[in-house]
């Protein structure tokens, strides 16, 4: 992966942890695990993606269009399959803070592709 790719997403990573410590300050450990988790959430699926497409086996248009298809298809079910994860082994999750911090790495990633291409 590029030195682009890791800093979008450790800076994702960054975003989640300063929500989180925020969260642990203002609502106490469990909101600050949950806002972490949704965190976690949306960096693990860029994260997936960027594994995907990083290393192009071809130049066929088609090809790398397909290769980036299966790498969001592949973020989706990441993401879905965490969220059901999370809601069903972790009882006490606090909803806000988890889909806040996971909207939080989505602005990052959009906000952080404009910036950097």
């Amino acid at each position: 992966m590029s030195n682009q790719v890791h800093r979008i997403i450790g800076l994702q990573v960054a975003v989640s942890a300063v929500i989180a410590v925020a969260c642990l300050g203002l609502f106490g450990a469990n909101a600050a695990v949950s806002a972490f988790l949704g965190g976690a959430i949306g960096f693990s699926g860029s994260f997936a993606y960027a594994r995907k497409i990083a290393v192009p086996q071809t130049s066929d248009p088609k090809a790398l269009l397909r290769g980036h298809f299966i790498g969001e298809v592949l973020k989706l079910g990441l993401t879905v399959i965490l969220f059901a994860a999370v809601f069903i082994f972790y009882k006490g999750v606090a909803a806000v803070p988890l889909l806040l911090t996971f909207m939080a790495t989505l602005a990052v990633y959009w906000v952080a592709l404009l910036i950097v291409f």
